[in-house]
């Protein structure tokens, strides 16, 4: 019986030296870089001089076998314009860029909950919110808003109400601008909308920009010459900190969870 004891506990100390392997993701560039390969993956499609990398056989073949978290850079949502083909004005390819996208590019819940499968999940470390010249959602809301909407089929209403409250500031902020002078500055507005209603909805999206693991910008495609605009980097930064201050964010479950207990065993 002893020498079986001995035996066991051997068997037991060598295997604790055995290495099993550990599938990690691979490390990602920085923030800042994949902005870079973004705005660089622009100026070649604006300039004529498109790559078309990750476009190959040899492509397709890494994504039958990889994960996208591996290789997916950045996350973007956009319209769902036909105008604005996103890895195309991006000069990107197969596994580069995690997509969604929604007419008005408006973030509630289907797509609060895509962008956090992109940057939790997928582990892309930019964030795109990607406006554009000439988009239809904001310029209908615009018009009804004005005075001159039409009647719209049941389910529109619903999908764009987020664009309201961005063509009000934008009427607001530009009280010299009339009719559809308003647009343009309505469609910037409607970016910075998107980014507070993802704060606000989004606790782990706070955290990773919060903790500088992803970094969430605001963009304007032209969708006359394919030049992406980006927007002031401050401005995400300062909206995160107002969300912040709301009483009205998001809390993450587990908090969510624990007040509402708090506030049953308080009506006891």
């Amino acid at each position: 019986m002893k020498k079986l004891f001995i035996l066991i506990v051997g068997l037991a100390c060598i295997a604790s030296f055995i290495t099993v392997p550990v599938f990690a993701a691979k490390p990602k560039p920085a923030p800042a870089q994949c902005l870079k390969m973004l705005k660089e993956g622009n100026q070649r499609f604006v300039s004529g001089q498109i790559q078309y990398t990750h476009l190959g056989k040899d492509r397709l073949n890494l994504a039958g076998s990889e994960n996208q978290g591996d290789h997916a850079y950045a996350t973007v949502i956009t319209c769902s314009d036909s105008r604005v083909p996103v890895e195309h004005i991006f000069d990107a390819g197969i596994m580069d860029i995690f997509v969604i996208r929604v007419a008005g590019n408006v973030c509630d819940t289907d797509e609060v909950g895509s962008i956090e499968y992109g940057l939790a999940h997928v582990n892309t470390p930019v964030l795109v919110v990607l406006g554009h010249t000439q988009c239809g959602a904001v310029t209908a809301v615009t018009q009804a808003m004005q005075g001159h909407g039409h009647e719209l089929e049941r389910n529109i209403p619903p999908l764009v109400d987020n664009i309201e409250p961005a063509v009000k500031r934008a009427m607001e902020n530009n009280p010299k601008l009339e009719g559809s002078a308003v647009i343009p500055a309505a469609i910037e507005e409607n970016v910075w909308q998107g980014i507070e209603d993802l704060f606000m909805a989004s606790p782990s999206t706070r955290s990773l920009v919060r903790s500088g693991t992803v970094k969430v910008v605001g963009a304007i495609y032209d969708v006359g010459t394919g030049e992406v605009t980006w927007l002031p980097d401050e401005r995400p930064l300062e909206i995160l900190a107002r969300v912040e201050q709301s009483p009205n964010k998001a809390m993450p479950a587990s908090h969510a969870s624990h007040n509402a207990e708090h506030q049953k065993a308080g009506a006891h």
